[in-house]
């Protein structure tokens, strides 16, 4: 099986009816991270097609892998997965291949070859179970009550747990971690996540009183590449801590954060690593010394359920997670991911991902093809 072709289709649907551009990053809309998309479909000479949609990245990233990828590709055996990975990571030393685009001609090669032997990937990978326990993650909402409000929603539908994209003014989140985990019990998993928004003094203070409150994890309370103020959290507090989820390298730069324990808990996700080879490489580094690695997950259900795919075959990860409203982050798929009414996300059936892209969505709001 060789590959002949590689499809880009940079498509721009619109906002869902009825929701307001979503911000998170202190103030910082994602409008495009919901509405910029890019669907790649590789085709073989046998007739087998990998396709994944990409969570942002639109136009620009279609022209960086039409330019730096698609010439590579044409003519290799989809089953030559990471020989491929590797003649696509050395392109990034000269010419600045993003890991994204990498990430996501990995993913529709894992894809297509799942596809040709007729299995689920997660199988293919080696598959650990078939449903996974599922948290919500909130956007970031202008008044407390707004969270609460949500936090108890996600509960009674049975989620397993809460995420709050919190404000970075570390007086004010304190506030409103408190509340939050004063309205759902004691009992319920709760995680904040912090997006490196703040200084070394803030940390240190808001880890204190996640510690008292019982929060399952703390993440990205400092910008990943501070080292030294993460292993000094590391250190000071017991709550976990995540990191890692945007930090260069893939698997290249992980070792310095687990080998030094700067953070309790690896981020990673096949979009930002640079595809299902690496995530899954970073898993087993990460179970080597006692650690889990947990999935941060995308903006559309084609990624997501690459991303639940490979969850389900790593032993050491808790949680699929779920990006909410749900309507603002499930696009682009013919059928949504399952969430039963316990809280368990269940792997998409079928070859492949097993998730079909809309293409009738695609072509509606198609911007270019190259």
């Amino acid at each position: 099986m060789k590959i002949k072709d590689v499809r880009l289709v940079s498509f721009r649907p619109p906002m869902p009816k009825g929701f307001q551009t979503p911000t998170l990053y202190g103030g910082q809309s994602i409008g495009a991270y919901v509405t910029d998309f890019l669907a790649v479909q590789i085709n073989t000479d046998e007739g087998v097609s990998g396709e994944v949609v990409t969570a942002y990245g639109g136009l620009s990233l279609a022209h960086s892998i039409a330019d730096r990828l698609r010439p590579l590709l044409i003519g290799k055996d989809p089953a030559y997965r990471e020989a491929i990975w590797q003649d696509m990571w050395r392109r990034d030393r000269l010419l600045y291949t993003t890991q994204f685009a990498i990430g996501t001609v990995d993913v529709a090669l894992w894809d297509c070859y799942a596809k040709s032997l007729n299995a689920p990937l997660y199988q293919l990978l080696g598959g650990v179970r078939d449903k996974v326990s599922v948290y919500a993650s909130s956007m970031e909402h202008a008044t407390t009550e707004l969270f609460v409000e949500e936090a108890l929603k996600y509960k009674e539908l049975g989620y397993q747990g809460y995420k709050l994209h919190v404000w970075g003014d570390a007086r004010r989140d304190i506030d409103l971690c408190i509340a939050v985990r004063k309205a759902v019990g004691d009992r319920f998993p709760l995680m904040i996540d912090v997006a490196g928004n703040y200084n070394h003094a803030q940390a240190l203070e808001v880890g204190k009183v996640l510690e008292e409150l019982k929060y399952h994890w703390y993440e990205e309370p400092l910008r990943d590449f501070d080292l030294h103020g993460y292993r000094m959290l590391a250190d000071k507090l017991s709550i976990p801590i995540a990191g890692t989820e945007v930090v260069g390298g893939s698997i290249y730069s992980a070792p310095e954060y687990i080998t030094t324990r700067a953070v309790d808990i690896v981020r990673a996700d096949v979009s930002f690593k640079g595809g299902i080879g690496p995530v899954k490489k970073m898993a087993n580094l990460a179970e080597a010394f006692g650690m889990n690695l947990e999935v941060h997950t995308n903006a559309n259900t084609i990624i997501d359920a690459a991303n639940l795919h490979v969850i389900a075959s790593i032993s050491n990860t808790e949680y699929f997670e779920q990006l909410v409203p749900e309507p603002l982050f499930t696009l682009c798929g013919v059928e949504k991911i399952h969430i039963d009414r316990e809280g368990f996300a269940h792997v998409p059936k079928g070859p492949g991902i097993g998730a079909r892209i809309d293409w009738d969505l695609v072509e509606k709001y198609k911007v270019c093809e190259i």
